[in-house]
């Protein structure tokens, strides 16, 4: 007798750690809080692992070429005397800034996907950074 309620205490004890423990908030390691510079990093890799092209003043580029020219606009961007402290940069503001219109002529950028379709630059990089928010905001 005494085994058996031995044996139900540890499977009630056991059973109530397992409750407590899988309802806790899930800490899943892919979608925790991350710094504005991680989210800048992720919209230029998304950028340049696009199925399609990118079109800057008229001209097609391939995604490895317009994460390049971002990558090079921020840098030069970031280092500027005007522009603000490196550590305030958002990634709002890099789209804003340096990701949907060229500095020169002003001209948006737009993105064609594999189908053809162009859809500007901004459009298509707030919905990829919302889509990174909603992961990393759990």
């Amino acid at each position: 007798m005494n085994l058996a309620r031995l044996y139900l205490k540890f499977l009630i004890s056991f059973l109530f750690f397992a409750f407590f423990v899988t309802s806790t908030p899930s800490q899943n390691k892919s979608c925790e809080t991350i710094s504005e510079d991680r989210k800048i990093e992720i919209l230029l890799k998304r950028i340049g692992n696009f199925d399609g092209s990118f079109i800057r003043n008229g001209d097609l580029h391939k995604p490895k070429e317009a994460e390049n020219h971002l990558r090079y606009k921020l840098k030069e961007a970031k280092n500027s005397f005007f522009a603000p402290d490196p550590k305030d940069w958002t990634a709002k503001l890099f789209i804003e800034k340096i990701a949907t219109k060229s500095f020169l002529s002003g001209t948006p950028y737009q993105i064609r996907d594999s189908k053809g379709k162009d859809t500007p630059a901004s459009t298509w990089l707030y919905q990829e950074l919302k889509k990174i928010e909603l992961c990393h905001s759990q």
